[in-house]
């Protein structure tokens, strides 16, 4: 804040002790109480202000730079910069990881009530050389009116940055009487659009993005507060590392003759929780019905009441295989469909193949669901044939391994990137650019942007690049990436990963005619714990639908993700269901709840389980080497013909290793190791009963889960990440 509004006065330090603390994520109420005084150094007419830094507990938080300083701006006077380094840095050394350093300043004036921290270091040159520093808290006591006050930072502090901070959590409104907080939020807003500027796709239709100047995801061009911290980076590329070492082993050692063959390359990394080739699991109807609802991509299957047009199957076809005829089974809400026609035409890798089919999922008279027609093509005929589960073992087995391939294309674009990873970097820019920290929106929703920038801006360089992972190893190749981004960015809605609202419209939503669904159970158990603890933040901050629609700074979020973030392409409307404008209390609700959901469970459901199913390859292959067969008749070796080549599998295993493993800094839900939030009924009631709640939801899945042959964890919350980070 370059000009605060109140005179400055003359400032210095007369007293600076260190220590050391051992938590990982220390807490301003775990540390010992500020002990320093001015004694001795107090001097008649001066005031004094107890001053605690907290250093973030993380590699590499602490600086080197001997040049630091702290501004105290008060509602009478402001301190300017006061050099908080010198003679303790001098002879200590610099600000480290884990130390608190409490200081006495001494003023020339009366600051008054302190109101914004200022943090920053002076220098501007020797970039990259150990100056960037990141601060968790400051602390401030006012030796004459014994107020104390805690002023959250959490935030890296580079050569030649500052940051500004304030004490309480605040709307605009709240603060708009006092021209100080009002010019820290609007500085602070300045300062952030800076830094975050939107990158946009026209040409592929999909939600924005963070620009980085086009270095790929290059440290230099993220933000530092969004950055991989040292020891996610180093276990980011371990596991690259790992994953290349064993392909090259693979390439060169293994022939995939057999599906014995494509066991040994399943279990090359580690063995999967689920073991699909045991017994030929993989092969049955029931593990296949087990995927479709449980499996990494959940949420394609819906109840029908009629059969699509261009899916002619008959009471004939499925004699024997219903309780009654088709109609009476759809009738009673036994009978489903998942319809891949968004892949239907695609441009395909040279040499490989994939169907756009749909699939007729039954729950049979014992509940369990399987598939009961299987049809590759979305144009019926002759060359078209309708799979049953009464054909040949063989022909129905490939019918539904090329299901499966072509739910694997649509899953990891559509399910997986962009309804989970696009999405949430919308929202986390959205954040970022309009609201400030103090704002109440921000301290809720800021733990789930984590590592969310710099994740997506390295798989644009990796995963989704022209001739990156999916064009290399995926039938669909590049230019049917960009085809299907197309189409998938063309009918997204944000909802998509509203479960509530999803399982609903997709008929889905009732345990009763579809039990077993445990991806539907766990997760509307999630969103309903985080709803509750969104609806008492919101509760906290907002008196009512006139107190919404009064911030400024919430209307201006919402306009930029509606307008920037999810721009329509294509004949698409700006927005994708995310609102201009937010009216009301329940509408903020349910989309910090979406968002919070999106970010942590729904991204955790379709991500750590890619290689249990998608390892052992014949189970979901990334492509197939033959066109989806026009007749029936197949044998053991138009399976093992039909299955994608060497290289081709030991990519796909490899990829799949690497996105399905938790960092070892991982946050799971309902874990607040930064103290956004200052406020006692936040810190020792909201959040607490929030965690009670997970608490909760952990025994439930755990005592079901030992009744279940294949244990569903993928949404257990000490499961759960809170952010995208893979």
């Amino acid at each position: 804040m370059s000009n605060p509004g109140v005179p400055e006065v003359t400032c210095r330090v007369c007293k600076q002790e260190r220590a050391t603390y051992d938590e990982p994520d220390v807490k301003s109420d775990v540390l010992p109480k500020f002990q320093l005084s001015p004694g001795d150094y107090h001097k008649p007419g001066q005031y004094y202000y107890g001053v605690r830094v907290v250093t973030g507990s993380m590699a590499g938080a602490g600086t080197t730079d001997t040049d630091v300083y702290i501004t105290l701006i008060g509602d009478k006077a402001s301190s300017g910069k006061v050099g908080i380094s010198g003679w303790l840095t001098a002879l200590k050394g610099s600000y480290s990881s884990r130390t608190f350093d409490d200081l006495v300043v001494e003023s020339d004036g009366d600051l008054g009530t302190i109101l914004v921290v200022a943090i920053g270091n002076e220098k501007e040159w020797f970039a990259d050389m150990g100056a960037a520093w990141y601060v968790d808290f400051v602390m401030v006591h006012n030796f004459q009116s014994s107020q104390n006050e805690e002023f959250p930072v959490y935030h890296w502090i580079g050569d030649g940055d500052y940051v500004t901070c304030t004490a309480h959590t605040t709307t605009l409104k709240d603060v708009s009487n006092n021209p100080i907080l009002v010019q820290q939020r609007e500085a602070q807003i300045a300062q952030q659009r800076q830094g975050y500027s939107w990158l946009k796709f026209p040409d592929l239709g999909m939600p924005s993005g963070f620009d980085d100047g086009g270095k790929n995801g290059h440290k230099a061009n993220i933000p530092a507060d969004e950055e991989f911290e040292r020891v996610k980076l180093l276990d980011f590329t371990g596991n690259a590392l790992k994953a290349a070492a064993a392909v090259g082993i693979k390439t060169k050692f293994t022939t995939l003759d057999s599906l014995h063959a494509y066991e040994k390359l399943a279990t090359t990394m580690r063995t999967p929780e689920v073991k699909l080739y045991e017994l030929n699991r993989w092969a049955t109807d029931v593990e296949f019905g087990r995927q479709m609802l449980n499996g990494v991509n959940p949420v394609v299957i819906r109840k029908i009441s009629s059969l699509p047009d261009n899916f002619p199957v008959t009471d004939d076809m499925l004699k024997g295989l219903l309780c009654g005829t088709l109609k009476q089974e759809m009738k009673a809400g036994r009978v489903y469909l998942c319809d891949l026609k968004a892949l239907d035409g695609l441009p395909l890798r040279e040499g490989y193949y994939a169907g756009a089919p749909l699939c007729l999922l039954y729950v049979n008279g014992i509940d369990q669901l399987v598939p009961i027609a299987i049809q590759l093509k979305q144009k019926p005929g002759k060359d078209n044939p309708i799979f049953l589960p009464t054909d040949g073992r063989m022909d129905w087995l490939l019918a539904k391994m090329y299901y499966k391939s072509a739910s694997m294309q649509f899953h990891q674009v559509a399910t997986h990137y962009l309804s989970c990873h696009a999405a949430m970097e919308v929202y986390a820019m959205g954040t970022m650019r309009n609201l400030p920290d103090p704002h109440p929106i921000y301290k809720l929703l800021r733990p789930n942007f984590r590592y969310t920038m710099a994740i997506n801006t390295r798989a644009r360089a990796t995963l989704i690049a022209d001739g990156g992972i999916i064009d290399q190893a995926f039938a669909i190749g590049g230019e049917g990436r960009r085809e299907l981004m197309r189409r998938g960015g063309t009918i997204y809605d944000i909802h998509w990963t509203n479960i509530k609202r999803n399982t609903k419209e997709r008929g889905v939503d009732d345990p009763k005619t579809l039990p077993g669904y445990y991806y539907r159970d766990d997760g509307l158990k999630l969103w309903d714990a985080m709803e509750s603890y969104v609806r008492d933040i919101v509760n906290d901050f907002y008196k009512d639908d006139a107190a919404v629609r009064g911030d400024g700074e919430l209307q201006k979020w919402a306009n930029d993700i509606h307008t920037n973030g999810f721009p329509g392409y294509y004949g698409a409307k700006d927005g994708h269901g995310f609102p201009k404008q937010i009216v009301s209390k329940e509408t903020l609700i349910e989309l910090c709840t979406l968002i919070m959901f999106t970010g942590s469970a729904q991204h955790a459901a379709v991500n750590f389980g890619q290689y249990n199913y998608y390892g052992y390859v014949p189970n979901a292959p990334c492509g197939l080497r033959r066109p989806p067969p026009a007749k029936k008749g197949a044998d053991y070796q138009d399976i093992l013909e039909s299955l994608p080549d060497k290289t081709t599998s030991i990519k796909s295993v490899a990829i799949t290793f690497s996105l399905s493993q938790f960092s070892p800094d991982e946050i799971f839900l309902g874990n607040f190791p930064a103290e956004r939030f200052t406020e006692l009924r936040v810190k020792r009631h909201t959040q607490p009963r929030f965690q009670k709640a997970l608490d909760n939801i952990t025994g439930d899945i755990d005592t079901r889960n030992k009744t279940l042959d294949v244990p569903y964890k993928l949404l257990l919350p000490s499961r759960v990440p809170n952010s995208i980070t893979i």
